[in-house]
């Protein structure tokens, strides 16, 4: 047996939630792509790790050490940040998409539940 569930705005608004949720991420991905290629230019640039440099000598070494990805493979901590923040965005994408045909489908059980209910009334 299903569980009470109590919804205090419409399906329609959480639906819209949802696809505004949807569409952060579709944002947040494209920008992550943009800014990784960016990132990754301005990493071949000699004056981004200057030699010589007290900070960038210290820096570097962990800013291309090896680490894992959002998936487990090894990367470095790099790419894996930048492969990261993409991946924050197909999240956000998901869940919205996940959220929007949960409501949509709760919305059309409840209706047809309601129907139902009104039917067996009529009939006793």
């Amino acid at each position: 047996m299903g569980e009470f569930v109590e919804i205090r705005t419409s399906p329609a608004e959480i639906i819209n939630i949802a696809r505004s949720l949807r569409d952060k991420g579709e944002a947040l991905e494209q920008a992550a792509k943009r800014h990784s290629i960016d990132i990754e230019a301005r990493e071949k640039r000699e004056d981004v790790f200057p030699a010589g440099d007290e900070f960038s000598n210290q820096f570097e070494p962990q800013y291309h050490g090896a680490t894992t990805d959002v998936t487990g493979a090894g990367s470095t901590a790099n790419l894996a940040l930048r492969a990261a923040a993409e991946f924050c965005g197909a999240q956000l994408k998901t869940i919205g998409d996940y959220v929007a045909s949960a409501m949509a489908s709760y919305d059309v059980t409840d209706q047809q539940s309601g129907t139902d209910i009104a039917k067996a009334g009529q009939a006793g």
